[in-house]
């Protein structure tokens, strides 16, 4: 199913209210959030409300590539707040949950309230051994939205959805060449990775890991050149902590590129990445 994802800040919190009045008791919210949990990657998820397990609410594993002595999975603590939507979450609520964590653990905190965007990435980068991630309450509903969880639909008529059926939707060929560089200065290694919905949620472009790797290790903030499809050219911020670009104008970025349609709605699409020695990053969006 086609999901628009192009709602209103006030739509949006008119879906968070009814959303958290679901929830009668902060152990309903904990209930719903393991077959959440599930359906976003987690195994073994446990709600150990009943042991109150220093304040861990539930808690989950993340299946690593090899699964011989589950050598590389990774232990989630998870705290849940049912909280007010209009009410926010301190910092230091969600700090405090990084001393609950072990070796090669990371905490995730979910709340139906607001984190401020700061605190979320603060939580990430403190301590990058025990790093918390947040999800607050509106980017709870937009992952429910995502994943077709507990909201309904009524179905929207949507031109560019037909033509996309038909194959009468106009794709955009890439030039091969990348602008202004010689081949020979651009590594001919590529890797390709999907531009999603949640980039498009969180106003960013999630950077591959090989590219990652290619970039100049630093853990400030920086500004990197990205070269799109040959000729637009950018100069954005990489943040080496979340390991994304940002992007300040994204509706207009995401439209250009038809990531988002005319309707509103969300398309992904595949992007190959390739960086040369200096550090310009070039993507070609399929």
């Amino acid at each position: 199913m086609r999901i628009i994802q192009n709602f209103t800040d006030k739509e949006l919190e008119n879906l968070l209210y009814e959303f958290y009045k679901y929830f009668e008791t902060g152990f309903d919210f904990e209930e719903f959030l393991k077959p959440f949990l599930e359906s976003i990657g987690l195994s073994e998820v446990v709600v150990t409300q009943k042991t109150r397990d220093g304040g861990i609410d539930l808690i989950a594993v993340k299946d690593g590539l090899f699964e011989i002595n589950n050598i590389d999975n990774v232990k989630y603590r998870i705290q849940a707040k049912r909280n007010k939507p209009a009410s926010s979450i301190s910092p230091e609520k969600i700090d405090a949950l990084r001393g609950n964590l072990g070796f090669n653990e990371k905490g995730l905190f979910i709340t139906t309230a607001k984190v401020s965007a700061r605190a979320k990435e603060q939580a990430v980068i403190k301590d990058p051994y025990k790093p918390v991630f947040v999800i607050d309450g509106i980017d709870l509903v937009r992952i429910c939205i995502e994943k077709q969880i507990g909201f309904a639909y009524r179905p929207v008529f949507s031109r560019e959805a037909i033509n996309e059926f038909t194959n009468k939707a106009t794709i955009s060929q890439n030039s091969k060449t990348i602008a202004n560089k010689k081949e020979s200065d651009v590594q001919t290694n590529e890797v390709t990775k999907i531009i999603t919905a949640n980039d498009v949620r969180c106003s960013l472009i999630s950077v591959p890991r090989y590219i990652v790797d290619s970039i100049n290790n630093n853990t400030l903030k920086q500004k990197l050149v990205v070269i799109i499809n040959s000729s637009d050219k950018y100069e954005l911020t990489y943040s080496p902590a979340r390991k994304y670009l940002y992007l300040p104008n994204s509706k207009s970025f995401f439209l250009k590129y038809g990531i988002i349609q005319d309707d509103g709605s969300v398309l992904p699409k595949e992007a190959v990445w390739t960086i040369d020695d200096q550090q310009t990053i070039f993507i070609n969006i399929q």
